[in-house]
């Protein structure tokens, strides 16, 4: 059973109207399924299978081929070394476009954490974007959507993601959505000494700044609403930006954790 059956309702529908986007963007959270979803609606736009309800079956050589990654209509592009999605990648999505699709109705492409496209492999996507070449579908897969060029996001219909609800995982944020609300009411000293025992302590790091993102981000939708807060808008928006930025670093770079938590210390 598919882990977002809404989003996958909605991909089946655009299907079944003939109205599949051009691209398509899977935002959210890190391994929540986007990837599994996109590969599946690509099964259902070349599956064999007569009726578009019983698609895909898994079973036919277009589904087999898609899952074992060797449909000759189907490129992945994804980050090399697990760095970044260089030019020369988007070059030769680009060479192959220009082909016409072997066995399927068009070509499809799915790049995998797309943020990770760096400025000249953004740019080169950009006009592919806006000057396709036949019948093609992209699908952009992202948790950190903010990073690509407003220029892309203008041109694909986004489809969001959320983490499937937890009752453990929910005591837990609770808890870290506590901890985070009082160290703004503590010294610096109290704040950066929190920040070392998370950075020494937490397998997940980026799961507790998932946390704290969507809590200020709630707080922020608040204030803006006309509700009294501890903090301003300016100072929310700083936060969460902050949070943005250190759950990146952390999710590309070899940043020093403590040294990131300790920045975000200084923003609440």
């Amino acid at each position: 059973m598919l882990r977002n059956p809404k989003q996958w309702q909605f991909l089946k529908k655009t299907a079944e109207l003939g109205k599949t986007p051009h691209a398509l963007l899977f935002y959210g959270h890190g391994a929540i399924g986007k990837k599994v979803l996109a590969l599946e609606f690509i099964k259902l736009l070349n599956c064999q299978e007569g009726k578009i309800e019983t698609r895909p079956c898994n079973h036919c050589r277009a589904c087999r081929d898609i899952e074992k990654n060797v449909h000759p209509d189907l490129m992945i592009i994804e980050p090399q070394e697990g760095k970044e999605i260089k030019i020369t990648q988007i070059r030769e999505l680009q060479n192959n476009l220009s082909l016409k699709a072997y066995s399927a109705p068009f070509k499809t492409a799915i790049i995998d954490k797309a943020h990770l496209l760096n400025q000249e492999a953004q740019s080169a996507f950009l006009k592919i974007l806006e000057e396709p070449q036949g019948n093609s579908l992209f699908i952009l897969i992202s948790e950190y959507p903010e990073m690509l060029l407003p220029t892309i996001l203008s041109r694909v219909e986004r489809l969001r993601f959320y983490a499937l609800p937890d009752q453990n995982k929910n005591k837990e944020q609770q808890k870290l959505i506590e901890e985070i609300a009082q160290l703004g009411r503590e010294n610096l000293l109290t704040r950066f000494s929190y920040a070392k025992k998370l950075a020494e302590e937490s397998n997940d790091l980026r799961s507790v700044l998932d946390v704290w993102l969507s809590y200020f981000r709630e707080k922020l939708l608040a204030v803006v609403g006309g509700e009294a807060g501890e903090y301003s808008v300016i100072k929310l928006k700083k936060i969460v930006k902050s949070i943005q930025n250190i759950n990146f670093l952390i999710s590309t770079t070899n940043v020093n954790n403590r040294l990131a938590l300790e920045i975000l210390m200084l923003e609440l």
